[in-house]
């Protein structure tokens, strides 16, 4: 489905309205699981907080109370109408895993911790090596705060998490829709899955990029996001969070809220350690410093510009290196120092 048959093309659509722009609305709303429909079985999602499947082409009851969830999710004013504000949301690019998912820490899991991906299509827009980069960095986030590992395997070998970029019907029962409509979707963890349990697909149709600042769509925030899916986890409401479904640009680190979300299902990684430590960044600059105690103060190396990005770079790389991590925790912020 074209994202053009999915966003509304005027405001003030409402409840006993008929025609093109309702059947937009109700498609957007079937999509990411507002209205029942087979997308939310093909995701392995519970149908109990979809609205009943509606009059097709006229904005029923079922319409406006599944247009009112949505605007209540994201902190609209839910009037049950397409105001501008609804319309613009509805316009941004973002994951086309549902929205009305729920993550469960008995269920949509995997039984091993050693988990294992491959690619079975890459995307020419970068070389393999720059995707392959992306992957496991984007892997490493989810690595770096639990006992998960990941490691790539030739697909014919039967990976846990496999890789494709595709362009529109391809296979799964979710057609991509073109450019800067949908990006990407995942499936959860067996056993809601089936099949493509924890597979993880990017529309070919986008523009893939892997350079600061982002040429086209970030590949390491996309993936990190869906990988956050073939995981277990359901989407944020929490703007800052990865695992927020809309896309606005690069987004390389784990909100607190991703944090949480992901240790509830898995547990924390073993070789964290609370010493006290304080993290100094300066404001719009790639300065950040740590001080673990007992230790001293230790510059972390500046990859961008902010000091969260940062330090969680820094947690990352130790991880992957084996060495000490110290956190400091104050309130929902999470300080890392890479020593």
């Amino acid at each position: 489905m074209a994202t053009d048959d999915m966003v509304p093309k005027s405001t003030g659509v409402k409840k006993g309205d008929s025609g093109a722009d309702v059947r937009r609305v109700q498609h957007y709303l079937t999509t990411f699981g507002y209205l029942e429909s087979a997308t939310l079985d093909r995701f392995g999602v519970s149908h109990e907080l979809a609205s009943p499947a509606p009059d097709e082409g006229t904005f029923d009851e079922a319409t406006e109370e599944a247009l009112t969830r949505f605007q209540e999710r994201y902190g609209l004013n839910p009037t049950g109408k397409v105001d501008k504000a609804t319309q613009d949301l509805m316009k941004r690019p973002r994951c086309g895993f549902p929205d009305t998912a729920e993550f469960v820490a008995q269920g949509n899991k995997w039984n091993t911790t050693a988990l294992r991906y491959g690619f079975v299509e890459f995307t020419p827009d970068l070389t393999q090596a720059q995707v392959r980069a992306a992957v496991s960095t984007a892997f490493g986030y989810w690595a770096a705060v639990t006992p998960l590992t990941f490691t790539e395997i030739p697909n014919a070998n039967n990976p846990e998490i496999r890789i494709r970029f595709v362009a529109g019907d391809h296979g799964d029962g979710s057609p991509f829709d073109g450019a800067s409509g949908v990006l990407a979707h995942a499936f959860y963890p067996p056993p809601n899955g089936g099949d493509i349990a924890g597979d993880t697909h990017f529309d070919e149709a986008e523009t893939w990029s892997v350079n600061l600042p982002a040429s086209g769509t970030d590949l390491y925030t996309v993936a990190a996001h869906e990988f956050g899916h073939a995981l277990g986890l359901a989407h944020s409401t929490v703007a800052s969070a990865l695992m927020y479904p809309y896309y606005g640009g690069p987004h390389r680190h784990l909100d607190a809220d991703d944090i949480a979300g992901i240790q509830s299902i898995y547990g924390a990684s073993q070789w964290m350690t609370t010493t006290l430590s304080s993290v100094y960044a300066t404001p719009h600059s790639k300065n950040a410093w740590a001080y673990p105690a007992g230790v001293g103060w230790r510059k972390v190396t500046g990859t961008s510009t902010d000091g969260v990005t940062n330090t969680f770079a820094a947690l990352v790389r130790a991880r992957a290196s084996g060495k000490s991590v110290y956190i400091h925790v104050t309130g929902t912020d999470i300080d890392t120092v890479y020593l």
